[in-house]
């Protein structure tokens, strides 16, 4: 049985990763993680759940600032805040309860291993490969939803395995509760109901009961955060999600005005585009769950150990949760699965990931021993140790690539913010304007420079025009990464009607940065 020195060894481990690997993520990294922190740093600064920019316009905003949280979640947002309060207002403060989250998912993989499966040796394998995450390293120690949704998700998914085991009320409620926590991290967190009604309609009796207990829970963690919306916008459910349905590619997050997003404009592509697509995501996300969940060499061991228990209802219920979200992230949105929806959102089976694992390695040495006569405990020790150093070395080198770049050289994490902070640097005006900027990263811009900020609308000169008019934008700063419609604007700034050519610089990465003001209606270039 594992002991209490065991579970302290395998925190000591996951911490250790942990702290190490916070090394070199010293700022957000990407907007997801720049958003989190910046609304998070306003409810410790007491403007409240507000953000003082947009980055996107799917709900129509009124203004700036703008109730926050309407796309994403305010999960993350209020974990990064209780860090800040007890810390100070830096990146290292919010970003502390992520590391203290990333680095005990090992102690919880470990805990439900023995709580699932008893067995010292497979928990302490399976506590072992959580320590070194692969892919998922680098974000779990940001202030973005990887390390809280792997907690909440996993102890989800087992509660509602525990609830049906043993149909208590209790159990039902808690499920339905972290249900509703994994919704208040992210929006596709819904999902988990629905791993509650497959638990429900798998038990032979007694469903009325745990349902009625099941929405409680769940309504009763949700309540507040629907009566926040009802306040702000008039509505529990904010319209923006809704209209993400209806894209036809990606860059239609920022398309403005919002209200073009049609089932009408959606069908004008055409069913055959509209397949070919999501078949495409549907590729895409296959590949990412063997190739990243699975670390590749994980995947068939995961798969034979999950044979294994194919009865039990913790690898029934993950397998609904993992086929819902496939499903979801490939048919629903088959944009934003490919680009880090369905990563995001796949962690939570990640614990029940490495416990497979474990069982599946268990099997192929049990079949090693039938038939080629191998050492029982002696291939157990060598090929335990072998997966986890496979893992740690696969950690380290998608570490390296991501955080500190392919050479090693530099810290390629801070690239975003390097870029945010040499763009307010190189155009001072930006630090004192009273109007609203145009870019591509405004959450990342606002944490550089402090200005309310919107997106760059995914459209020609006159949809920037008019979305600047909106919301009182004064200025545009134009990338090297822009709206394909903006290229020849790119290619010549200069003499564009509305619009002034007001400084010219060099990104990090040595591509021309122009600074664009936004002239009274009627003037020229």
């Amino acid at each position: 049985m594992m002991r209490r020195i065991d579970f302290l060894a395998v925190a000591a481990l996951g911490l250790s990763v942990a702290l190490i690997g916070s090394w070199a993520i010293a700022s957000p990294g990407y907007m997801d993680a720049e958003y989190y922190f910046a609304t998070a740093r306003q409810l410790v600064q007491g403007s409240g759940l507000r953000e003082p920019f947009l980055w996107n316009f799917l709900d129509d905003p009124a203004g700036i600032p703008h109730a926050s949280h309407l796309y994403w979640m305010p999960g993350v947002s209020l974990v990064a805040a209780a860090g800040m309060s007890l810390l100070g207002e830096g990146f290292r403060a919010a970003q502390a309860p992520f590391i203290l989250l990333a680095g005990t998912i090992p102690v919880l993989t470990a805990w439900l291993s023995h709580r699932t499966y008893p067995s010292r040796q497979r928990a302490w394998l399976a506590g072992a490969l959580a320590a070194f995450p692969g892919f998922f390293l680098p974000y779990l120690l940001t202030t973005d939803a990887f390390a809280l949704y792997a907690w909440l998700g996993a102890l989800a998914l087992f509660a509602f395995a525990f609830a049906h085991q043993l149909p208590q009320g209790r159990r039902w409620l808690l499920a339905g509760a972290l249900a509703g926590l994994c919704h208040w991290t992210r929006a596709d967190g819904a999902l988990m109901l629905l791993v509650g009604v497959a638990a429900l309609l798998l038990m032979p009796r007694a469903r009325l009961r745990s349902a009625a207990f099941l929405i409680v829970g769940y309504v009763l963690v949700m309540l507040p955060w629907w009566a926040r919306n009802l306040s702000e916008i008039g509505s529990p459910f904010p319209s923006g999600l809704a209209r993400s349905l209806w894209f036809a590619d990606y860059d239609d997050l920022f398309l403005f005005p919002a209200s073009d997003l049609t089932p009408a404009r959606w069908l004008a592509q055409g069913l055959g585009s509209i397949g070919r697509v999501r078949l495409q995501a549907l590729a895409s996300n296959l590949q990412s769950l063997v190739v990243v969940n699975g670390l590749a060499f994980l995947a068939p061991l995961a798969i034979w150990g999950g044979w294994r228990h194919r009865a039990d209802p913790v690898v029934r219920l993950h397998a609904i949760y993992l086929a819902a979200l496939l499903l979801v992230m490939s048919l629903v949105f088959p944009f934003a699965g490919p680009r880090g929806g369905f990563f995001h959102s796949s962690v939570a089976v990640m614990p029940l990931v490495w416990i497979l694992s474990a069982i599946g390695l268990e099997a192929f040495v049990e079949a090693g021993v039938r038939r080629r006569g191998w050492h029982a405990v002696r291939a157990r020790r060598i090929f335990g140790v072998a997966a986890i150093g496979l893992a740690a070395f696969v950690t380290v080198f998608v570490y390296q690539q991501r955080a500190l770049g392919p050479r090693g050289g530099g810290l390629a994490w801070q690239a975003s913010q390097a870029r945010q902070q040499a763009i307010v640097e190189a155009f001072p005006v930006l630090r004192t304007t009273r109007l609203a900027v145009a870019v591509n990263d405004p959450p990342g811009f606002h944490l550089a420079g402090g200005a309310h900020a919107v997106p760059i609308p995914d459209g020609g000169p006159e949809m920037l025009l008019e979305a600047a008019a909106r919301y009182g934008v004064g200025w545009v700063v134009l990338e090297f990464d822009h709206p394909h419609e903006l290229s020849a604007l790119y290619a010549r700034p200069a003499g564009a009607p509305g619009l002034r050519l007001a400084g010219a610089a060099r990104s990090p990465q040595g591509n021309p940065v122009y600074l664009l003001e936004i002239l009274p209606r009627g003037e020229g270039g």
